[in-house]
Order: structure tokens, then C-alpha cells, then sequence
């Protein structure tokens, strides 16, 4: 109860033509939060349970096989938190909204599997702060360049008619 109280307060802050998107902001970055847990966590068990360590190159950049599979799960997860909670848009055809979610989360995921990839074998640094762990600290870097690619794209485009 407080914590709405908080966000009212700091909503109230804000011109009121923001307050809706700020709203929606907040929520898609609660949204976000439960699909990292879901990509990091599925690419923790692949690759530090399972022992997937496989990697391919595509056009000259080596990507993680597990990385695939784990963005995917949240991909998936992420667009029916967003559809019904966050833009709360369930009027508007489903299947279409799916086809233009995964559509922009394809070019997404390819931006993400870059990032990973370049944090991961091409930052020293992340290596001689972090070791084996970069690639999670890398996961983290992608997704918080990625988040505004999402949030944009989903309100403008996928979840436009939303309130």
C-alpha cells in the first residue's frame, strides 16, 4: 500500500500528459525485471548446471548458444505480462500483437546476442573485473541498452492503442 502511495507521489510530480507513460514505464521495468529473471536465470542453468558452453559465428561474430534460448524464454514471458498488465491492451488482436512483438524483439534479440557477444570476447575489462561471471555482467549491460528499444517500440507500435 505505501509503495502505490510512493508511486502516486512521484506520479504526481510529473505533468499530467507524462503520468500515463511514466506508468507504463515503471511497470514494462517491473516487467523487464521478471524476464531477466527469466533469461538469467535459464542461461545460469544451461550453461552453469547443464554445462552448454556452445558458440557459433555469424558473420564474423561469435554468439552463445545458450543466450538464445534464455532471451526467447523471455521474450515469450515478457509479452503476456505486457499485454495484460503493463499496456493492458487485450482488445486488440492477439495474434497480431504477438507477430508485431516478436517481430520487434527479433531485431531485439539480434541486438542483444551482439552486445553479449562484443561485452563477452571483445571488453578485457569485463574479464579482468569479473572472469567467468562476464557473461552474466554482459547479459546485464545488453538488456539495460535494450530496455528502451523495447519500451519505445512496444508503446508506439504493438501496444498502441493501449490507455
Amino acid at each position: 500500500m505505501q509503495e502505490a502511495l510512493f508511486q502516486d507521489r512521484v506520479l504526481q510530480l510529473l505533468p499530467e500528459r507524462y503520468r500515463t507513460v511514466a506508468k507504463q514505464f515503471v511497470k514494462f521495468g517491473i516487467t523487464g525485471a521478471i524476464g531477466a529473471v527469466v533469461d538469467f536465470s535459464t542461461f545460469g542453468f544451461l550453461t552453469r548446471i547443464v554445462g552448454w558452453h556452445t558458440t557459433y559465428t555469424i558473420l564474423g561474430t561469435q554468439l552463445i548458444a545458450a543466450n538464445n534460448v534464455s532471451v526467447f524464454l523471455a521474450i515469450c514471458s515478457n509479452f503476456i505480462i505486457n499485454r495484460y498488465w503493463t499496456f493492458k491492451d487485450t482488445t486488440s488482436n492477439a495474434a497480431k500483437q504477438g507477430a508485431g512483438y516478436f517481430t520487434l524483439n527479433l531485431f531485439t534479440w539480434a541486438l542483444n546476442q551482439i552486445l553479449v557477444s562484443y561485452f563477452v570476447f571483445h571488453v578485457p575489462l569485463l574479464n579482468q573485473i569479473f572472469g567467468d561471471q562476464r557473461d552474466l555482467v554482459a547479459k546485464a549491460l545488453a538488456i539495460g541498452f535494450i530496455l528502451f528499444v523495447n519500451f519505445f517500440g512496444s508503446k508506439l507500435f504493438i501496444f498502441k492503442q493501449a490507455k
